[in-house]
């Protein structure tokens, strides 16, 4: 085949022409080739857990702290164990990883030359615990817990975080030029910082000791790391969550309480609370809203999780309005924005709700 011209469809197939494809020039990473990239992490998980399903299974069945988790928590080490396994364990035939078994009955398909190399170089895929050290717009850097080396991540800041000072979780990977982390993350408040670094110091001392190095332990004896981890995010109580989040003002704060005391009154357990204080502050931080009465929020607030729990506690909007001295109109514009503000990732929150 001769040179393709510039102005020629791709022949990667993506139906652009070559120049605002792969025939960019060098340094520039196509849109497209980004986009494919964050559909295939999607599909390496998707072919994990349906063609390697039973020893994913077993895999995770292996590590009984798991069955002493609360529910969030243990959903928390399921995602992170797996992608472990995923990626730096032999658990498919003749001693490959399951991604490596991937590549090679899938790989066929990526016909993009950048989407290849990028995802090739997911063969070294490693958890890391990561210090929030400074924030830019677009990109956060961080100082690597176990290794001290900084590493620039690209991700948006939310007002949830991550802060400076603060520990993210997750698998780094590239992304063209730039760094990205595998799907999801999870932020350690700033609080938990020298309970954090005990832990890792414990798993980082019995690791060498039995002659591993700092470099291997992340990739090599991540779920004892993550066992410690996740056992210390456990034991954060539940009943002050509403007191430990940081707020964008005092009137979230305020509605959080009032809403976190309406429902303990109720019956409703303390881990399932804690969950809904989260949607709270999911709204709050994509609607920014302008509170007068933060006891309509948390009347509506109270409808919207018993709602979407189909919870056996459920009070009507009446009661509601008559329980938090609010009227019933109130109750229902606030619910109906709550609702239409969350509906994208409800998702996703019902995924970590408690049983």
């Amino acid at each position: 085949m001769g040179k393709v011209k510039r102005n020629m469809p791709c022949p990667c197939g993506s139906g652009l022409k070559y120049k605002k494809c792969c025939g960019k020039a060098e340094g520039a990473f196509p849109a497209v080739a980004v986009q494919e990239l964050k559909q295939i992490q999607k599909d390496v998980m998707e072919f994990a857990f349906t063609e390697h399903k039973d020893t994913i299974d077993q895999f995770l069945n292996q590590y009984s702290f798991l069955s002493d988790l609360e529910q969030s928590a243990q959903k928390i080490c399921v995602f992170n164990l797996g992608v472990w396994g995923v990626f730096a364990r032999p658990l498919a035939d003749g001693g490959l990883t399951i991604f490596e078994d991937f590549l090679q009955k899938k790989g066929s398909s990526i016909l993009r030359s950048q989407t290849k190399e990028a995802v090739q170089s997911w063969k070294d895929l490693s958890p890391a615990l990561l210090r929030v050290k400074h924030i830019t717009d677009g990109g956060i850097r961080f100082e690597d817990a176990v290794t001290n080396e900084e590493l620039t991540v690209r991700m948006n800041v939310k007002r949830e975080g991550p802060f400076v000072g603060e520990y993210v979780l997750g698998f780094p990977i590239k992304i063209g030029s730039h760094t990205e982390f595998f799907l999801q993350f999870t932020i350690y408040p700033a609080k938990m910082a020298d309970a954090l670094k005990d832990r890792l110091s414990e798993a980082l001392n019995r690791f060498t000791e039995e002659g591993g190095t700092k470099e291997q332990l992340m990739r090599e004896d991540f779920h004892h790391v993550l066992m410690h981890l996740c056992r210390q995010e456990e034991s954060t109580p539940s009943e002050q969550v509403s007191e430990d989040i940081e707020w964008a003002n005092e009137m979230e704060k305020e509605t959080a309480l009032v809403f976190e005391k309406g429902m303990l009154d109720e019956g409703h357990s303390e881990p399932f609370v804690s969950w809904a204080v989260g949607l709270w502050k999911s709204y709050c931080a994509k609607k920014a809203p302008v509170i007068k009465k933060t006891e309509a929020f948390a009347a509506a607030l109270e409808y919207f999780i018993n709602t979407i729990s189909k919870s056996e506690k459920s009070i009507s909007q009446a009661k509601l309005a008559k329980k938090y001295g609010v009227s019933a109109s109130t109750v229902s514009n606030r619910f109906k924005d709550i609702e239409a503000v969350l509906q994208d990732e409800l998702d996703h929150h019902l995924e970590l709700m408690p049983s």
